[in-house]
């Protein structure tokens, strides 16, 4: 494995019985960067997470994170990594300070150099008024920081993330992601789930796509927009969307962003002018054409084999790229 590397999978695949939960992932994650992991319910992301953790072992293919073969060298990752999961795990009976320091003394720190790193992380996160607190009179987003705190508590080389804006209002889920780029530009490597596209547009150096257990395409999201080859055309015309939705047969996926506007969503742009031609002759109306520009989410939507109208699409294929 490359030392520059904080996770590398080779024809990692897990199975449960006769269903496979991944197959055949190939990740090549560098230290340092906010990796994105994206994916539909049931796309294999929580057993992933398992089994970079070293809590699963593959059925087949090689896991190292950090440097040590998984699942034989689980522990010693653990020891390295911080986890915050969508159910936060908390300490109801206990105080923030308290639960932290109960977190603090699984690293085997004294007493001393457990609370000086509570209170140097909690000052980090928006923490240090609230140690008397407990969990339950928190705020979403405080409960949120606070698992986040204690996952920061062993100054991990690797934080894993699932999901962690979830449920957050807009403020704390931008502090939160404020945190996460500050974390990797100081060489915390961050393997972060989102079901969030534009959030993770923002904030991802790298993104992996996976549906089923499969990897569909990997790279920065600029190199997965233009791989996903789709177009976004925004057409503006009195009652545009019902004159649509009228048409027989309508040869191109839309959707309605408001009763006198759409979105259009082809291959290439240079399908618009006949798109439009054809529906002038047919009579509908069009006051404005104006080419969108293209989304991570439109990219995830086509990757993943859906149209934003929810429709599948028959030609999404999945692709062997790995940007390393």
């Amino acid at each position: 494995m490359s030392a520059d590397l904080a996770i590398q999978c080779a024809g990692m695949t897990r199975h449960f019985g006769a269903l496979p939960a991944v197959c055949d992932v190939d990740l090549a994650v560098p230290r340092g960067v906010v990796f994105g992991f994206l994916g539909p319910n049931g796309a294999g992301k929580t057993t992933t997470i398992r089994l970079l953790l070293g809590l699963l072992a593959p059925t087949a293919g090689s896991v190292r994170v950090l440097g040590e073969p998984l699942p034989e060298g689980g522990g010693r990752v653990r020891e390295r990594t911080g986890t915050v999961l969508e159910q936060h795990g908390l300490y109801e009976g206990l105080s923030v300070r308290g639960s932290l320091e109960f977190a603090a003394a699984s690293y085997r720190l004294s007493r001393r150099a457990a609370a000086e790193r509570v209170e140097r992380v909690v000052g980090r996160l928006g923490l240090a008024d609230r140690l008397d607190d407990r969990p339950q009179v928190l705020s979403r987003g405080m409960r949120q920081r606070m698992s986040v705190a204690r996952a920061l508590l062993g100054d991990p080389e690797l934080l894993i993330l699932d999901e962690p804006t979830n449920g957050l209002d807009a403020e704390a889920a931008a502090g939160l992601r404020a945190e996460v780029t500050d974390l990797a530009s100081t060489g915390t490597t961050v393997f972060y789930t989102t079901h969030l596209l534009a959030e993770a547009e923002r904030l991802c150096d790298l993104v992996t796509v996976v549906k089923q257990g499969r990897v569909l395409a990997s790279g920065t999201p600029a190199e997965l927009r233009r791989r996903a080859r789709v177009e976004r055309v925004r057409l503006e015309g009195p009652r545009l969307a019902g004159r649509l939705a009228a048409l027989r047969h309508v040869p191109f996926h839309w959707t309605a962003l408001a009763p006198d506007a759409v979105r259009l969503t082809v291959d290439s742009i240079d399908d618009v002018p006949r798109l439009v031609a054809m529906l002038v002759a047919a009579g509908v109306p069009l006051h404005r054409v104006e080419p969108e520009g293209q989304t991570l989410e439109a990219a995830f939507l086509r990757l993943v084999g859906v149209q934003e109208t929810g429709q599948p699409v028959e030609d999404a294929a999945p692709s062997r790229l790995i940007v390393t």
